[in-house]
């Protein structure tokens, strides 16, 4: 006999509150930032945080205020949408409605973060509803300690205070969001962290809302933090390599103002024989993509963040009393013709109007090319506000003027205005690169032992007796590492003074070059002549370095080139015959996805070639190096026909750690991993899986490859040991092309002592484990 049961149905126990809170967000300027997004989401202005002893070690009076004035809730998108665990609002509605934003929530996790953040939440949300033609405010309290263990999630109830007002009275929409007594202090690290992951939405603006999108301003309130006051769109200005700003007057006479890293303050004023644009004012900032050792404060702006402003939102913006005027401005708009002039030109001098400074600017090359260095349209971030009261009329569509021959004018003062910032930006190079020189020639005379400078009296006629001057140490080991640095370091000065070697410079940083050649030159031939056979592998390696530092340059050279071809046949399609379009926008597609494909190298190599100058450490998203990893060596995987997963869980980051040796330990494995499937005749697989682990973070790249007999799993981390199988390269030689053979190489046998060293620098370890689905599987965790 069966017995009939109700039905029965899942149930959710509070710790899940403790699971979407605390450990999916796992860091505070993490969480603090999906409240800024939402703030974006809700078609907000403007937000303001605002912190309170949020650095102190007793958090109970700590707090840290969301304010934003965007549409609001009402009390049923509260109850609906933001006390609903897992809500599908934003997959429904993925474009806000009054500006068409974009939406950048992450899955909803704001509210998730408040628990993470703080132990109370405040909300006050105020919305207008239409229909009834009624404000409608909701405050509640939540007290996220009221959860606790083996709860059911419905136990605990809240008790909204639900406000009405007409709409006539003097109420705005928004929301604000307190946060009070703070689970964790807040370190300068944090706050810094936070203000470069939400910089982008600073200078974000849609297009196809209801209503056109003025944008969206951050402003800080936080005295306790450096660079804690202000908006960030002031601070991202500041934190760029130079802000240019300019005023025209109503003769036309254009002041300049700049404020740039190095050459400090400067100015600059010239005439311009025309009226009507009285009281136009622009600024202008220049951000370099290449390296965050530009900057003024890369505390604000790093290399990553500044490539996504880029892209999403570079370029000039221009405004008319105020409001924008959508036909100029953006990455791909590029109406000032900066990008075009530059593709068209193979050498280009700077206008007659600058003759004035030709002989007394120091620049980095001869004049007639200095303008070669123009900043790109998309490098460029500022606005055009020109006064309600200007000749210049807008359309009635506000996508464009009536006055075009004004305009054209104005177009002209802010070209010739760029290019003034372009030849400063050319003398910052030069004077950046003299004292860079004279730096480390001070720095490498003052390293070098009486044994191994050479004699003032006797430069000319060393010979091999300078090899017996060299050395002194008590070991081997000692004196192995005392020529390695030494070397390392003259070769280092070579590389240098090569670079300038074309470059036109003053006579004092001529003299100074060839003073730094000839004791460089003589270190490097004594201690050469000392141990042949150990300089056998720094000569080695010496010559890899040129190879890349000459196929960096090569490459550079490569997607400029490509970007100039594009851009040229860009702004030809128009001209030709409808039916050739097409065709030629084709081949355009084709020369933007191999300058995507190199832009991609270029990123890798330009990660690894500024380590050496890089000094602090933070905390390195996983999955985005994972991605940029995959990406760049799509290619080899391909061909080998390699298919490259991966589980990597979002927003999982390192303990502090240079952002190099994250991408260190993913190239050598992943590149390892692609060799091992190349040498066996199967379908190859590579699978990377990232996940916390008890406080650490564990990183594991498989592959279904040649495999590692079990006693050679600890060997392989020996240096110098690159093929344990002895099978691998000479399974790859008979089918690798010398394009991909050139890329692969046949290893050093570094990869794997790199990734250990590196691992245990941060309190982990690296190791090959077992697994029952894969040949080997190499196992690297990271610790605080």
């Amino acid at each position: 006999m069966t017995d009939s049961r109700d039905d029965i149905v899942f149930t959710i126990d509070s710790r899940l509150l403790q699971e979407l809170g605390e450990n999916l967000v796992t860091r505070n300027h993490v969480a603090l930032g999906e409240l800024i997004k939402n703030a974006y989401d809700a078609d907000a202005t403007k937000v303001t945080i605002s912190f309170q002893n949020a650095r102190a070690e007793n958090t109970t009076n700590s707090e840290i205020i969301v304010e934003d004035d965007g549409v609001g809730m009402s009390f049923e998108e509260v109850r609906d949408d933001f006390m609903r665990i897992a809500t599908t609002d934003k997959i429904r509605n993925p474009v806000t409605e009054k500006y068409g934003r974009q939406k950048v929530g992450d899955k909803g996790i704001g509210r998730f973060a408040c628990r993470r953040l703080a132990h109370i939440l405040d909300l006050t949300t105020t919305a207008y509803l239409e229909d009834e033609e009624v404000y409608e405010r909701t405050s509640m309290k939540i007290d996220w300690r009221r959860y606790e263990q083996d709860q059911e999630i419905e136990e605990v109830t809240f008790e909204p205070t639900v406000e009405r007002f007409d709409s006539d009275a003097d109420i705005e929409e928004g929301t604000t969001i307190r946060l009070r007594h703070l689970q964790d202090s807040w370190t300068q690290r944090d706050f810094n962290t936070l203000r470069r992951n939400v910089v982008t939405l600073t200078f974000g603006f849609a297009e196809g809302g209801e209503k056109s999108d003025p944008g969206f301003e951050i402003e800080l309130d936080a005295e306790e933090f450096e660079k804690g006051e202000g908006t960030l769109s002031e601070q991202v200005h500041e934190a760029s390599w130079g802000c240019m700003e300019g005023t025209i007057s109503s003769q036309g006479d254009v002041s300049l103002e700049l404020d740039a890293k190095l050459i400090g303050e400067r100015s600059y004023d010239f005439g311009y024989d025309i009226g009507g644009l009285n009281g136009t004012s622009f600024k202008i900032s220049y951000v370099p993509l290449d390296t965050k050792e530009d900057y003024r404060d890369p505390q604000t702006l790093s290399v990553g963040q500044a490539r996504k402003l880029a892209d999403n939102h570079g370029g000039v913006r221009v405004y008319k009393g105020g409001f924008r005027v959508f036909s100029y401005g953006g990455p791909e708009n590029d109406w000032l013709d900066i990008d075009r002039e530059t593709a068209t030109h193979r050498s280009r001098s700077p206008s007659n109007q600058f003759d004035d400074l030709s002989g007394t600017l120091s620049t980095h090359q001869d004049w007639d090319k200095v303008l070669l260095v123009s900043p790109n349209n998309r490098n460029l971030i500022g606005r055009v506000m020109i006064p309600a009261d200007a000749d210049l009329t807008m359309q009635s569509n506000r996508e464009g003027f009536i006055d075009e021959e004004l305009f054209d004018e104005l177009k002209n003062i802010l070209r010739l205005s760029i290019e003034w910032l372009t030849l400063q930006w050319s003398h910052y190079k030069s004077v950046k690169k003299k004292e860079e020189l004279e730096e480390q020639a001070k720095e490498f005379e003052s390293e070098l032992s009486d044994e191994d400078k050479p004699s003032s009296d006797d430069t000319s006629d060393q010979g091999d007796d300078d090899a017996d001057n060299v050395g002194g140490s008590d070991t081997i080991e000692t004196e192995y590492i005392a020529e390695e640095e030494t070397v390392d370091k003259a070769m280092n000065l070579l590389e240098d003074v090569a670079d300038t070697a074309t470059e036109t410079e003053p006579k004092e940083s001529r003299d100074v070059s060839d003073e730094t050649v000839e004791s460089a030159t003589e270190v490097i031939r004594s201690s050469l002549d000392r141990k042949e056979e150990q300089i056998d592998f720094f000569r080695s390696a010496f010559s890899v370095n040129q190879v890349v530092f000459s196929f960096s340059h090569e490459l550079r050279g490569m997607v400029n080139d490509l970007e100039t071809s594009a851009t040229a046949l860009e702004s030809m399609i128009d001209d030709l015959p409808a039916d050739q379009q097409p065709t030629v926008e084709e081949t355009v597609a084709d020369l933007r996805k191999m300058q995507n494909r190199f832009e991609d190298q270029m990123e890798l190599f330009g990660i690894f070639m500024e380590t050496e100058n890089r000094k602090e450490v933070e905390e390195v998203e996983v999955k985005e190096v994972v991605d940029d990893v995959i990406d760049a060596t799509e290619y080899i995987a391909d061909y080998y026909g390699a298919n490259v997963t991966t589980d990597i869980r979002s927003l999982l980051l390192t303990p502090p750690m240079y952002e190099s040796e994250l991408y260190s330990i993913i190239v050598n494995l992943v590149t390892n991993s692609i060799k091992a499937t190349g040498a066996v005749d199967r379908d190859g697989r590579v699978h990377i899986k990232a996940k916390p682990d008890d406080g650490k973070v564990l990183i594991r790249v498989c592959d279904n490859g040649v495999g590692i007999p079990e006693e050679k799993q600890e060997v392989v981390f020996d240096p110098l040991v690159s093929d344990p199988t002895g099978i691998i390269y000479d399974e790859l030689a008979e089918e690798m092309p010398d394009e991909i053979s050139d890329k692969v190489g046949k290893g050093t046998g570094l990869g794997l002592n790199i990734v250990r060293n590196i691992a245990r620098n941060h309190g982990g370890d690296a190791k090959v484990v077992d697994s029952d689905e894969w040949s080997t599987c190499v196992e690297v965790i990271l610790d605080d």
